[in-house]
């Protein structure tokens, strides 16, 4: 893709870079990216993604716009409540970038959707806030060999890692005994920048994915707000895990 006037002006800030460039400017401008979760990790995920000029954002979430989403969803209004998370997710992010490409799915993520979808784009987000449908999404990007990138947030705390299937971990080398979540899920403490900070580093970690840089897919990155630092923890592939195969 060759960038017009109008699209060298947005992106001069990015383009300025070295490790960006014009060059990479294209590569972001024909780049795909799924978003699965258009939440607290979502919102900040689809708008660093879709500023930074990504030319193709699907995006999933069957949830509706709840009144305790306001302190950290901020694609969304008081006036939105009861109204579908993804749908509105849309109208932001094209009222943001007109020639952003969107492809919606509204509706929830189970395994013969992940098998769909998955394999349609460059890079997968794992915006989610349960283990279940994360296991699902990790299993569908292992097996269609499409990377992703994956982070969990609570309270002050959070945690991040880029899966590159065949090249390092993934979740479930991460999590070799986790079980599946019996039940309804269970509310959860969050500070609203949390996921802010989380989400930007996904979207960081995209970028530098699609540009051809260095991305953390050598383990785990831990986010502890209280003491504001970030620490690399690194994971070993698991012999027995699919990603290895």
């Amino acid at each position: 893709m060759i960038l017009d006037d109008m699209m060298r002006e947005v992106y001069a800030r990015q383009i300025l870079m070295k490790d960006v460039g014009e060059k990479g400017q294209e590569k972001l401008a024909k780049a795909s990216v799924l978003v699965i979760g258009c939440g607290g990790l979502g919102a900040p995920v689809l708008s660093y993604l879709t500023a930074m000029g990504v030319g193709h954002l699907g995006f999933c979430d069957c949830d509706t716009v709840a009144l305790s989403n306001m302190n950290r969803q901020l694609l969304f209004s008081m006036g939105d409540i009861g109204e579908p998370k993804a749908v509105l997710a849309e109208k932001r992010l094209l009222g943001l970038n007109p020639k952003l490409k969107t492809t919606v799915y509204n509706c929830f993520l189970d395994a013969e959707l992940a098998a769909q979808i998955v394999p349609q784009y460059d890079i997968v987000v794992d915006c989610l806030d349960n283990f279940n449908t994360r296991f699902v999404l990790n299993d569908a990007c292992v097996a269609s060999k499409t990377p992703f990138v994956h982070a969990g947030i609570g309270e002050f705390f959070g945690q991040l890692m880029t899966v590159t299937p065949g090249e390092g971990p993934c979740l479930r080398c991460l999590f070799p005994n986790m079980k599946e979540e019996k039940g309804p899920k269970k509310p959860f403490g969050v500070v609203g920048p949390t996921p802010g900070v989380l989400g930007a580093l996904q979207a960081l970690e995209v970028l530098k994915y699609i540009t051809g840089l260095p991305v953390a897919n050598d383990g785990l990155v831990v986010y502890d707000g209280l003491a504001l630092s970030l620490e690399r923890i690194k994971i070993e592939i698991s012999p027995e895990c699919a990603c290895n195969k």
